[in-house]
């Protein structure tokens, strides 16, 4: 039986979230919360060197969605300890319908702005996800119709294909018109952007349990050292990279929270011979990892003899409001470039980076990319949609899954894998970082403050 008394189901945070939701929505005191040994209430802040002025959970390049996504969403399905999918925003798994495969919505679900949640919403989510990067992850589920207000029936049969597709944060359901910088889902938080920062608040309404934290304060750092100047002075509570600027800060820990998605490096048409498959893994793959440290990077890694860029001197662009990215593009410009062979790092605005990454009109650029889901296939769809978007469907069909290692996988492709995307710095000693879905990730609506004490 699972922490809702739903045979099936459990809920993000199990029994510990029930008694959350129980006691926001009756408004019980904080003696009360003593008693049930969970402390309530509190906030943190932070810095990160990644736009944070809108989240998207159906783009690829999110960042903001990245980190902070389960903050704010979910899908009907969510994958377990196990690696299996659960039901989440689903009612139950998917059941066997004479049309297909059938999902009902769990009743009373709203999002954090009150407006209950519909089947129109989900397939509203769905096409937007599908129209934006998830054609390749979705295909499988073949047409949806909307059969009232809470139930949906797919034309695929395969009903676990049919879940574990459906619980990919890239299909987080989203409520009609859905605008990214007015962020509105069903997690534990509620968002509102406000000047480039990112300020979450509990939301009374989440489906699995509301935020233990009254909230969430998050700014967009200019460079790589506001967040550990803001760590080390005891402004922020949590310090991107490291334990400090100048010094660790008294009594703080490091911590990692494991690899989120990947930076990826792009070779456009305007590298000519050198727009072909495995070209830009070998360049990657060649890249001295303890050139990369100063970001975070694992230095473990091999590095494979390759003789870098051998093209015409080119631009390795980059978007200008991701600090961290801006880093890495120079710091691998710099290991990539030979004489007569040079390659610099250009920092686009975001748009007119979008613009030419549609087009292909590079050489070189770098970008962050988010995985469907950590399967092996999940990692190939991811890669093969960051490659051609128009022809990620036809490669996810027949895949070659001999590894899932996504460097592997990069040889076949014409995007490689240059460094895993990790939230890990420092934290204050008593703030616990609790693991998001499969070990990965922060679970900040598990975060419980420091400051109440339980005697």
């Amino acid at each position: 039986m699972s922490a809702d008394g739903r045979s099936g189901r459990t809920t993000r945070r199990g029994a510990l979230y029930a008694a959350a939701a129980l006691a926001s929505h009756a408004l019980v005191s904080r003696a009360s919360w003593g008693r049930a040994r969970v402390p309530l209430g509190g906030r943190i802040s932070l810095r990160a060197p990644w736009p944070v002025g809108s989240v998207d959970p159906h783009r690829q390049d999110d960042a903001a969605a990245l980190f902070f996504g389960a903050c704010l969403f979910e899908s009907l399905y969510a994958i377990d300890a196990a690696g299996s999918p659960i039901a989440a925003l689903a009612e139950a798994m998917p059941e066997p319908s004479p049309a297909g495969t059938r999902v009902t919505l769990r009743e009373g679900v709203r999002f954090a702005s009150g407006r209950p949640v519909t089947a129109r919403d989900v397939a509203a989510s769905l096409a937007r996800a599908d129209r934006l990067a998830g054609r390749a992850w979705t295909e499988p589920l073949g047409a949806v119709r909307v059969v009232g207000r809470s139930e949906l029936v797919f034309a695929a049969r395969a009903h676990e294909r049919v879940a574990r597709t459906l619980a990919s944060p890239l299909v987080a359901v989203v409520p009609e018109g859905f605008v990214p910088e007015r962020p509105d889902g069903t997690g534990p938080f509620a968002a509102e952007v406000r000047a480039g920062s990112l300020l979450l608040s509990r939301n009374p309404f989440a489906a699995g349990g509301p935020s233990f934290l009254d909230g969430v304060s998050i700014a967009a750092a200019a460079d790589l050292a506001a967040s550990l100047r803001a760590f080390e002075s005891g402004e922020d509570d949590v310090g991107w990279l490291g334990l400090g600027l100048h010094e660790p800060r008294r009594g703080a820990v490091p911590f990692d929270a494991g690899a989120l998605g990947w930076a990826i490096l792009r070779i456009g048409d305007q590298a000519g011979r050198w727009n072909l498959p495995g070209v830009a893994q070998r360049l990657a793959d060649g890249i001295d990892p303890s050139r990369l440290a100063h970001l975070g990077i694992a230095s473990e890694r091999a590095v494979e003899p390759d003789d870098g860029w051998g093209g015409p001197p080119s631009a390795l662009l980059v978007r200008d409001d991701s600090p961290w990215l801006v880093e890495l593009a120079r710091a691998v410009a710099a290991a990539l470039s030979r004489p007569d062979h040079e390659v610099r790092a250009q920092p686009l605005p975001a748009p007119d980076f979008a613009r030419a990454r549609a087009s292909h009109a590079y050489t070189l650029a770098l970008d962050l990319v988010r995985p469907f889901d950590r399967t092996p296939l999940g990692t190939y769809v991811t890669l093969a949609t960051a490659d051609d978007p128009a022809r990620g469907a036809e490669l996810a069909r027949h895949p070659p899954l001999g590894s899932a290692d996504p460097r592997v996988i990069g040889r076949v492709l014409r995007v490689g894998v240059v460094a895993d995307v990790r939230f890990a710095g420092g934290r204050m000693a008593e703030l616990t970082l609790p693991r998001g879905p499969g070990g990965v990730g922060v679970d900040f609506g598990a975060i419980i403050h420091p400051g109440p004490r339980v005697p």
